[in-house]
């Protein structure tokens, strides 16, 4: 069987991009599957790239190709690569932080940098494309069986791919701390970086209360004691709730609200929480 191949990118839907990039890998071979992950990723946002492979790669088959295409700095000196993970995933990107959690949580075997001649032979003497002309087009090679991972090209440590700067999380006198790390942009929720493990370790179950305080840069912008609960439909409607997400760390919701537009809360390295009781 051919690997499965998930696109993620923030070109949306408006023009023709997928389109041609899926152009170009159906020509390749007409029976690739190709699955759109997402194209909704902010502009630019490479941390949200990297967050939505860490959310949802372990739930699709192992060998699954993943091209992710958030480039601002599509034809410039910064490399392509090929990245294999401990649980046999591959994921076909620039190397401008894409793999950031994914070094982190999964762990990245080997790691290759694209051979310059690998890219659709048609648009030579153009560089603003790369997601259709390198990194779908090498893509659909590796998935087709027409290349393997070896030919995609050479091999570097991957401790040297590049990484965004780590969000910290830990205990420290008795307050438990972390990051606002990604949002849910639908409904508004706000997911932290701190382990729900943190919570039990400290006491905390599903009947306690937590003193959250949310700070953006230095500035305190949340200051709340609120419940602590396996979900949102835990609170009434439009209460606040801090409750488990689906990767197992501490998210804020507003019931049938958003906690994100309610509080005029974002995410990020500026964004900081404290958890006491």
């Amino acid at each position: 069987m051919k690997p499965l191949i998930v696109l993620i990118t923030d070109w949306t839907y408006k023009e023709g991009a997928i389109m041609s990039m899926k152009g170009v890998m159906k020509t390749i071979d007409p029976t690739l599957d190709i699955t759109d992950g997402t194209h909704e990723i902010p502009q630019y946002d490479i941390w949200s790239a990297s967050y939505r492979l860490h959310q949802a790669m372990r739930f699709w088959p192992k060998g699954t190709v993943f091209i992710t295409v958030v480039d601002p700095g599509v034809g410039t000196a910064r490399k392509g690569v090929a990245a294999l993970t401990r649980d046999g995933y591959i994921i076909i990107c620039p190397d401008n932080g894409t793999l950031t959690h994914l070094a982190k949580d999964q762990g990245i075997v080997q790691v290759r940098h694209l051979h310059p001649h690998l890219r659709l032979p048609s648009t030579v003497g153009t560089s603003i494309f790369h997601g259709r002309d390198i990194f779908g087009y090498v893509g659909a090679l590796y998935a087709s069986g027409q290349l393997t991972f070896e030919q995609l090209g050479e091999s570097f440590d991957p401790n040297e791919i590049v990484k965004l700067p780590p969000l910290e999380y830990g205990v420290k006198d008795g307050v438990i701390f972390g990051h606002l790390e990604i949002d849910d942009p639908n409904f508004g929720n706000v997911w932290s970086n701190i382990p729900v493990q943190l919570l039990y370790d400290a006491g905390f179950t599903h009947a306690d209360d937590l003193h959250v305080t949310i700070r953006h840069k230095d500035d305190i912008v949340f200051d709340y004691r609120l419940p602590f609960r396996a979900s949102f439909g835990s609170v009434g409607v439009g209460a606040p709730v801090g409750y488990v997400n689906e990767l197992m760390v501490l998210a804020f919701a507003v019931c049938q609200g958003s906690f994100a537009k309610t509080y005029h809360i974002r995410y990020g390295h500026e964004w900081k929480v404290h958890i006491s009781r």
